[in-house]
């Protein structure tokens, strides 16, 4: 059994995180490679987790953690991952009380605010068919309270291929069907469920013996029309994309430095939910429908 830790020195970007209906940790694709040469049940198992804190007139906490597993025997594959992140921010308020424009100690306090509160699980069989072609099943969890959804669940199942390998780049493609399930914070239904016709694409290459990139398009079209807060959804409306993107370096034989970046595509995001206010059926503020994540990880393998 293997068993790493990696520790994730600074997280950069927006935490706001996961517009998209699914949240996925990390998008991978199975590969009947992963395997063929495996006589006995084998695990795999790695972690990651940051924190970045200021004190001081800047009060700052920011917390990400991330962890992944695999099963590997015979043909089958099992994987599961979970990821998460919180961050917090406390700002100066100035309370001018008696209108003169002069501010007294009293008249300035602080506020704190949530700027990012999100976790997301998966769980992936792979049953590999021949040395290109498996099929796939998958569940999936998660919840981003700052994006109006208090919980997100559904599953996959589908069908994937190995279109290219080389010694430098394998490219591989998935077509299947989504399900998923949203509870929304404020709405009005307070949950819909979305089938959606999935197409995947990932890339993995090898620009060198020590460093190495990968990339990986997921889109989702549904097949169903919902209505979502005050808005009626057509079928191929509410289209959603997760895109991502990453470049590893080996340093030493124990050290390695990690640089990705993901956007995530909701073309109807959850109806904004503000406590106190009800939303004009009209002319309804929207969360954004775009949201991005930007990290550098340093990675240490302890054993």
């Amino acid at each position: 059994m293997k068993v790493h830790l990696s520790l994730s020195l600074v997280a950069l970007g927006s935490l706001a995180a996961t517009a998209a209906a699914q949240p996925a940790p990390k998008f991978e694709f199975g590969k009947a490679e992963e395997v063929k040469d495996v006589k006995e049940t084998e695990w795999d198992a790695t972690a990651e987790a940051g924190l970045v804190q200021t004190t001081g007139n800047s009060r700052v906490t920011t917390v990400t953690a991330g962890a992944k597993a695999m099963r590997k025997q015979a043909k089958n594959k099992f994987s599961a991952e979970a990821a998460g992140a919180f961050a917090r921010a406390s700002n100066l308020i100035a309370r001018d009380l008696n209108g003169d424009m002069v501010l007294t100690s009293s008249e300035v306090t602080r506020e704190d605010k949530e700027s990012a509160r999100n976790y997301a699980a998966k769980l992936r069989y792979d049953r590999f068919l021949t040395a290109n072609n498996s099929l796939f099943v998958a569940a999936l969890a998660g919840a981003d309270k700052l994006a109006g959804k208090d919980l997100t669940a559904g599953g996959q199942l589908g069908y994937a291929r190995l279109l290219h390998k080389n010694e430098r780049h394998e490219l591989a493609g998935e077509f299947g069907y989504d399900f998923s399930y949203e509870n929304y914070a404020s709405a009005d239904p307070e949950s819909v469920s979305i089938h959606s016709a999935r197409g995947f694409v990932g890339y993995k290459g090898k620009l060198s013996e020590t460093t190495t990139v990968d990339g990986a398009l997921e889109v989702l079209a549904n097949v169903n029309g919902q209505t979502i807060g005050p808005r009626e959804v057509s079928a191929l409306e509410d289209l959603r994309a997760n895109l991502s993107g990453s470049v590893s370096a080996k340093l030493t034989k124990s050290v390695a430095l990690s640089f990705s970046f993901t956007a995530k595509f909701d073309n109807v995001p959850a109806p904004l939910a503000l406590a106190g206010f009800t939303l004009d059926p009209n002319d309804p503020p929207e969360n954004s429908k775009i949201d991005t994540t930007t990290k550098a990880s340093l990675i240490v393998t302890l054993f």
